[in-house]
């Protein structure tokens, strides 16, 4: 199917036509920014139940420098990213940018003690935790939030984004939070429990998500998702290497030391995550397509 090419002024009006400013040229960097953004929040979130302050660490710059910088570099000129701050009634992106901010300011407190020992502060208390807990799950669920308010991509606009999203966030950054906990020499079992079902809640959200939209007006985004030229992308890249090899390897790894675990084959397992959420974003934000108005 050639979904893209030869497309007529008119043709938004009858047919069902492909959105392009999230994904193509500059909008790839609005879907790396969700991904690192969101990551980057999930490590946080998971390494708080874990106090792996290694992951605060990383989880905040990866929010904050890779997440935060790219949503900058998409926003472009500095006066449209302040406008953009000013919008926060209005705007899921400005709401989003505006928890980002409030992530870095308190994580900062919390994060510096462990980079720099001997600070006079302590920001690790309970009530400190909450709130950059409710900060995280926030920012792992803005970009799909941020998509599902679109009316005109019935692809987008379905209840099941919010799940997905949290799900992949948290399946992402509880990946990542097993190969930190490894590398660390921290006890690896809990941050495996994590990524163990994380995973497998994702499967199942993913898999309600795409059956439920094809028995809506998103079905045309479902084809040309799973039938398309870009199709390679959603069977290789999400099927395959996203899904398949990590429960493979979560099933060897299953009833074992998890101590003792091989961190070449935690990081082939990361890296595979890491490559299917990333197809799985690119797959959905592409083949977000506008309902026609006739």
């Amino acid at each position: 199917m050639n979904n893209t090419s030869r497309l007529m002024p008119y043709h938004w009006m009858v047919k069902f036509t492909p959105q392009e400013a999230w994904i193509k040229g500059k909008g790839a960097l609005l879907w790396l920014a969700f991904f690192f953004s969101e990551i980057g929040a999930g490590l946080y979130f998971v390494s708080l139940f874990l106090d792996l302050r290694i992951g605060w660490v990383v989880g905040w710059l990866l929010t904050l420098v890779l997440g935060g910088g790219l949503h900058l570099l998409y926003l472009g000129k500095p006066m449209r990213a302040i406008l953009m701050f000013l919008r926060p009634g209005k705007s899921e992106l400005s709401r989003g940018l505006w928890v980002i901010l409030v992530f870095s300011i308190l994580g900062f407190f919390q994060v510096a003690p462990v980079v720099v020992p001997g600070l006079p502060w302590s920001a690790d208390g309970a009530g400190m935790k909450v709130i950059l807990g409710v900060a995280c799950v926030l920012i792992v669920t803005h970009g799909f939030l941020t998509m599902s308010v679109v009316r005109a991509i019935p692809l987008w606009n379905s209840s099941m984004m919010v799940p997905l999203s949290g799900a992949s966030g948290i399946w992402v950054g509880s990946q990542f939070a097993v190969l930190l906990s490894r590398l660390s020499g921290q006890e690896v079992l809990m941050a495996e429990m994590w990524a163990r079902w994380s995973l497998f809640f994702l499967m199942a959200f993913l898999a309600v998500f795409l059956v439920g939209a094809f028995y809506t007006s998103a079905k045309t985004s479902i084809k040309y998702l799973v039938a398309g030229e870009g199709c390679g992308g959603f069977y290789i890249g999400v099927v395959g290497i996203g899904m398949v090899i990590p429960v493979i390897l979560t099933l060897v790894f299953w009833g074992r030391d998890m101590n003792s675990a091989s961190v070449g084959v935690l990081l082939l397992r990361w890296i595979c995550v890491m490559i299917g959420d990333l197809a799985m974003r690119h797959s959905i934000m592409k083949n977000g397509y506008y309902s026609p108005l006739i």
